[in-house]
C-alpha cells in the first residue's frame, strides 16, 4: 500500500489505515473503534483502562500511504431507535427505488457447513421460521471479530446493525428472506450495487448466529453439532460465509427497473417524434402530455416516417441517462478485476502484474480474459507442460500453486477445502521434490533453467516454501485436536491477545458491601468508600526452535519420517503449554496478587486429608467459604472439576460413583454424582500418588488467564532457508523454524482447592 492515495485505494483500505492511525494515536492505554467514515473525516470511539467510552471526530488525509489526523473534537451521537421489524416492514413498502436497500437473499443452506462443524438440518431451522422474520443482520467490528468473547460477553452493538430480514421463506435448498439494509449502511448498499452493476459475485455472504439446543451428529463418519431447539436467530455480513448464505439479487432495483424502462421508453418515443416530426408533435402534444396517446400510437404516428428512428432514440437515451461517476466505475472495475483474476489461478505474481496494469482503467471483463490468456500461452510456452524435461523424466504439471500445495497437503494428511480434493495427491516425498525443482537426482543444485521454469508455473513458490506450508498446517491441524491437557478446566474463555512482550496486567477489583439505608429527610447519600484492588502483572515468553527435513530424507523417499517429525510437533506444542498453566498449582507457586502461596492457610484453602467422601465434602464447603474482599460476603462458589493422578482413579471414581447404603444417614456419601463425568480428570502432570486438587468454574470466578501474542493460539512454522536457486540444502537439509508465543497466570486463588497430602 506504500506510495498509494485516496483515490487509489478501496473503502476497506482507507478504513483501516485511519483505524491504525487513530489507534496510535490514542495510545497502547485505549481501545478504540470507527464508528463514522467520511470523505475527509471519522469518527470514533476510544475506551480507556477505567470502561468510560467517549467519541471524537478528527479529519484525516492520505497522501503517499500515509494518514495525517486533525484534531480531535468530542462529539455525541443522537440515534433515534424504532423496533426494527416495524422499521423493515416501512422499508419494504417504500422500497420502490434504485437505493439497494432490498436484497433477495439465502440466509442458510441445509447440511454441513464448508468448516465441517455444524450440521444444518432442516427440520429445526423450518420450525425456528418465524424467528426469521425481523432478525436482526449485524456487521461486526474489528474488535468484535478479534475478541469472541468479548462480542459474546457485551452483546452486538448497535452500532454495527445494517439491517433485518423481512418475509422468510422455506425453499428446497434452504432458507431464503429479503433482506432490507438500513439507511445507516450505505457502505453495504453501495458495494452491492457496485457488484452488480459489474455482473461479478457479490463480495459478501450472510452467516447466521442463533441460541440452540444442541447435540452430537455424525455425517460421513466426522462428528459434527446440530442445532435441535432454535431459540434466537441474528445474522451476520461475512466476506467468506461457511453456511452457504449469499446475496441473491437486488429486489427493489428490479422492481423498479421495469418502470424506469417504461418510462424511459415513452420519453425517447415523445423526444423522437418532437425532433423528427414537429408538426405531427404538436398536433398530437395535448393527448401526448395527458396519456390519452398510449406508446404504440406514438409508434403509429413515427411509422410514416421511420428513417433514423433507432439513432434518435439512441441519441434521446444518451441525453437521458447520466454517466456513472467515474470513481465509482473505478471501484467496481477493480472488484471485478480481483474476482476474475482469483478465479483465473494464474500464479500470484501474475495476478499482482495484471492488477498494477488495469488498477486506474476501465476494463471490461472480454479484455480482462483476454489478458488472461495471453499470460496463460507465455507461461505453457516457458513451461512446455508435458515434454520432456530431462531424460528419464516425463512430468506434467499441477498448473497452478493452489494445485501444487494441495497435492504436498494431501501428501502429509492435511485437509483441503472442497473443491481441491479431487486434485491427485503425491504419494512420494521424492516425486514432490522433483516436480517442484527439476533436480531428478536430488543433488540440491537447482539450475538457472528450473528455476525459470519453477518461476512461471508457480509464481514466488519453491519447494522449501511449499514443503513448509503443509508442516505448519499439519502442525496447526494437530494441534487443534489434541487433546488440551485439561487446560479449558481453568482457563475457560480467560484468554488474552497480547501485541508485544511487555509485561501485561491484571487487576483484582474488590467489592462493596450491601447498599444502607438512607432517610433522604434528613440524611444524605453516603460515600461508599473505595475497594483495595490486587495486581498480578506477567510477560509473554518466546518458545520454539528448529527442525531439519534432510536431503537423505527425501533421496531416501521416506514420507514417514516426516510425518513423525510433524505429528510430535503439534503434540509437544500443546502439551507444553499445559505444563505452564498446570505447574504452578501442582508446585504451589507464589500468587503476585500478596505474594503467599497460591494454596495457603491464609487462603482457606489448602487441606491436607487424603481422598475421599469428608474430605472431598469438606473441600467443597471451603470453596463456598470463600468471601469478597473488602465485603467479607461469601461467593458461594461450586466446583465443578477434580484433579489427580493416575493412582487415584480408583477412589475418585468410587466416591462419585456409588452410594452405598448406610446404617445412619451422616454415614451416606454426600458426594456421589456430584461431578459429571468430564469433571473427573486424571492429570498427567501430577506425579504425587496421594495429593489431589479441585476447581471452580473458571468462567465464573477467574483462575488463570492465558495470553496469546496477537491472538495466535496455535504454533506457527517459517522457513529458515529458502533458496529459488543455488545449492538447495544448507547444513545437509531444510531447515524450519517453529514458534509459540505465550504464557499464562494465575490470577485468582479462590476458585482452587489443593490437598497436599503426607
Amino acid at each position: 500500500m506504500k506510495g498509494k492515495n485516496k483515490g487509489q485505494m478501496s473503502f476497506g483500505e482507507i478504513r483501516d489505515m485511519v483505524c491504525m492511525a487513530v489507534c496510535a494515536k490514542e495510545g497502547a492505554d485505549y481501545s478504540c473503534y470507527i464508528v463514522e467514515m467520511f470523505s475527509d473525516s471519522v469518527v470514533y470511539e476510544s475506551q480507556g483502562k477505567d470502561g468510560m467510552s467517549k467519541c471524537y471526530q478528527r479529519s484525516y488525509a492520505i497522501a503517499d500511504g500515509e494518514v495525517t489526523l486533525g484534531e480531535a473534537v468530542e462529539v455525541e451521537k443522537q440515534v433515534e431507535y424504532v423496533p426494527i421489524k416495524a422499521a423493515a416492514e416501512i422499508m419494504a413498502a417504500a422500497g420502490a427505488d434504485s437505493s439497494g436497500s432490498v436484497w433477495r437473499v439465502r440466509v442458510i443452506g441445509w447440511g454441513p457447513d464448508k468448516q465441517g462443524r455444524i450440521d444444518w438440518q432442516r427440520e429445526p431451522l423450518v420450525a425456528a421460521l418465524p424467528l426469521f422474520d425481523g432478525a436482526k443482520v449485524f456487521a461486526l467490528n474489528d474488535s468484535q471479530h478479534m475478541d469472541p468473547a468479548k462480542a459474546k460477553k457485551f452483546g452486538k452493538s448497535s452500532r454495527e446493525m445494517v439491517g433485518a430480514l423481512s418475509q422468510p421463506e422455506v425453499c428446497p435448498d434452504g432458507i431464503y428472506a429479503s433482506l432490507v439494509i438500513l439507511p445507516s449502511a450505505a457502505w453495504l448498499q453501495a458495494d452491492l450495487k457496485a457488484c452488480e452493476a459489474r455482473n461479478i459475485p457479490y463480495v459478501y455472504g450472510l452467516s447466521v448466529d442463533v441460541g440452540a439446543t444442541t447435540r452430537e451428529s455424525v455425517v460421513a463418519g466426522k462428528r459434527m453439532i446440530a442445532p435441535v431447539k432454535i431459540g434466537s436467530v441474528q445474522v451476520d455480513v461475512v466476506y467468506d460465509p461457511v453456511g452457504k448464505g449469499e446475496f441473491l439479487q437486488q429486489l427493489a432495483a428490479a422492481r423498479q427497473s421495469q418502470e424506469e424502462e417504461n418510462e424511459m421508453k415513452r420519453e425517447q418515443l415523445v423526444a423522437a417524434l418532437r425532433s423528427k416530426r414537429p408538426d405531427v408533435y404538436a398536433a398530437h402534444q395535448a393527448g401526448i402530455d395527458s396519456g390519452t396517446i398510449t406508446d404504440e400510437q406514438i409508434l403509429d404516428l413515427l411509422a410514416a416516417d421511420p428513417t433514423d428512428l433507432a439513432a434518435r432514440i439512441q441519441a434521446a437515451v444518451a441525453t437521458a441517462v447520466e454517466p456513472l461517476n467515474r470513481e465509482t466505475q473505478l471501484q467496481a472495475s477493480r472488484i471485478m478485476v480481483t474476482t476474475v483474476l482469483a478465479a483465473s489461478k494464474l500464479p500470484e505474481s501474475t495476478q499482482a502484474k495484471l492488477k498494477k496494469r488495469f488498477a486506474d482503467q476501465l476494463v471490461d471483463e472480454a479484455t480482462l480474459q483476454a489478458a488472461i490468456q495471453a499470460e496463460k500461452e507465455d507461461i505453457d510456452a516457458l513451461t512446455a507442460s508435458g515434454r520432456v524435461i530431462a531424460v528419464g523424466d516425463v512430468r506434467v504439471g499441477y498448473e497452478s500453486g493452489d494445485k501444487l500445495q494441495a497435492a504436498f497437503d494431501q501428501m502429509l494428511g492435511v485437509r483441503v477445502a472442497d473443491d481441491l480434493r479431487g486434485i491427485r495427491p503425491f504419494t512420494s516425498l521424492r516425486a514432490a521434490y522433483v516436480e517442484m525443482t527439476g533436480d531428478t537426482d536430488v543433488t540440491g543444485v537447482i539450475t538457472p533453467e528450473n528455476a525459470r521454469r519453477l518461476q512461471a508455473a508457480y509464481g514466488d513458490a519453491s519447494f522449501a516454501y511449499v514443503l513448509g506450508n503443509t508442516l505448519y498446517r499439519r502442525v496447526a491441524q494437530d494441534y487443534r485436536e489434541y487433546s488440551d491437557y485439561g487446560v479449558s478446566i481453568v482457563v475457560g474463555s480467560n484468554i488474552r491477545n497480547a501485541r508485544d512482550f511487555r509485561k501485561l496486567e491484571t487487576i483484582r477489583i474488590g467489592y462493596y458491601s450491601d447498599l444502607p439505608t438512607v432517610d433522604t429527610d434528613t440524611q444524605d447519600y453516603p460515600d461508599l468508600g473505595e475497594v483495595s484492588d490486587e495486581q498480578v502483572e506477567y510477560a509473554l515468553a518466546e518458545r520454539g526452535g528448529i527442525i531439519t527435513i534432510k536431503r537423505r530424507t527425501i533421496i531416501n523417499d521416506d514420507l514417514r519420517v516426516v510425518e513423525r517429525i510433524v505429528s510430535r510437533l503439534g503434540r509437544g506444542a500443546r502439551r507444553g503449554l499445559a505444563r505452564v498453566v498446570w505447574n504452578p498449582f501442582i508446585n504451589n507457586a507464589t500468587y503476585k496478587g500478596d505474594n503467599k502461596a497460591i494454596f495457603h492457610a491464609d487462603h482457606g484453602n489448602l487441606g491436607s486429608t487424603a481422598y475421599g467422601v469428608t474430605s472431598a465434602l469438606a473441600a467443597k464447603t471451603a470453596m463456598f467459604q470463600q468471601t469478597e474482599p473488602n465485603s467479607g460476603e461469601r461467593l458461594g462458589l461450586r466446583p465443578v472439576c477434580v484433579c489427580f493422578p493416575a493412582e487415584l482413579f480408583g477412589i475418585v471414581s468410587n466416591v462419585n460413583n456409588f452410594t452405598p447404603q448406610a446404617v445412619a444417614v451422616e454415614n451416606g456419601n454426600s458426594m456421589y454424582g456430584f461431578f459429571k463425568p468430564e469433571g473427573l480428570h486424571q492429570n498427567i502432570f501430577m506425579t504425587d500418588a496421594n495429593d489431589w486438587m479441585m476447581f471452580a468454574d473458571p468462567n465464573e470466578v477467574e483462575i488463570v488467564e492465558l495470553a496469546f501474542l496477537n491472538g495466535q493460539q496455535e504454533p506457527q512454522m517459517f522457513i529458515a532457508n529458502n533458496p529459488t536457486q543455488g545449492q538447495m540444502f544448507l547444513n545437509g537439509g531444510l531447515q524450519y523454524k517453529i514458534t509459540h508465543d505465550y504464557n499464562a497466570e494465575v490470577v485468582d486463588y479462590r476458585g482452587a482447592y489443593k490437598a497436599v497430602v503426607a
